[in-house]
């Protein structure tokens, strides 16, 4: 008889530590991949800020707003972002992109502004790099070849020329953003994986450089521009 209690009490105990396991997985859910940036500051010169304010549905972008009136407004086919329109003064539209999928990736991506369209289509190749055919209004097509390192769009060489990107190893602040990682429109850094050091779009050829400072998860707080004549400060807020 002693020797079934001692069993039963193993058993309760086991039970017990199972239970408790169990309540305490909840830990191993990393909060960093429900943070969202909020609102950013953006500081150019000594006097010139713009104020920008995002607002989400879960981890699905809606809007994004300039203090001045202008207002970025995204739209989801399930969890892919098939269209992005800016809307300025009086409700007018700005620009706009339209995305089209095949297979979960993009495959066209169409730019419309200020009564020109700016289209490119893509094809994914066996090595991981990206082909792209460029057609805009009133030039000729152009090709180009778009080179990816761990999420980062590195490198884009279109026609003759040739632009570089570096990047740290931190989280950029849209990383958390559903559909951004499908994205690589090149005029953006907001659909990389990391934060953007190195800019090689220069008009002159230049390369811009950037530092960050960053929180305790690794997000960025705020963003310089390395150039003592152009100086440029972005401010995160999540």
């Amino acid at each position: 008889m002693k020797s079934n209690n001692i069993i039963l009490a193993l058993l309760f105990i086991a039970t017990l530590i199972s239970c408790s396991s169990d309540n305490g997985s909840d830990t191993n859910i990393n909060p960093s991949n429900t943070i969202l940036v909020k609102k950013i500051i953006k500081t150019y010169g000594p006097n010139a800020v713009d104020i920008l304010t995002y607002k989400y549905d879960g981890n699905k972008i809606v809007s994004k707003t300039w203090d001045g009136g202008a207002i970025t407004y995204y739209t989801y086919t399930g969890d892919l972002i098939t269209k992005i329109e800016t809307k300025v003064a009086n409700n007018m539209l700005g620009s706009s992109y339209e995305y089209t999928y095949l297979n979960g990736k993009v495959a066209k991506v169409v730019e419309k502004e200020n009564g020109e369209t700016d289209s490119r289509t893509y094809t994914y190749n066996a090595n991981g790099t990206v082909s792209y055919i460029r057609t805009r209004t009133g030039s000729q097509n152009t090709t180009g070849l778009l080179t990816f390192e761990n999420g980062n769009l590195v490198k884009n060489e279109e026609g003759t020329s040739i632009y570089i990107f570096g990047y740290d190893t931190k989280n950029n602040p849209f990383k958390n953003v559903l559909g951004f990682n499908l994205l690589f429109d090149t005029n953006e850094d907001t659909y990389s994986q990391n934060n953007m050091t190195q800019d090689g779009r220069g008009g002159d050829g230049s390369t811009d450089h950037y530092t960050f400072k960053y929180d305790a998860n690794g997000y960025p707080t705020e963003r310089k521009l390395d150039n003592p004549y152009l100086p440029e400060t972005y401010q995160y807020f999540y």
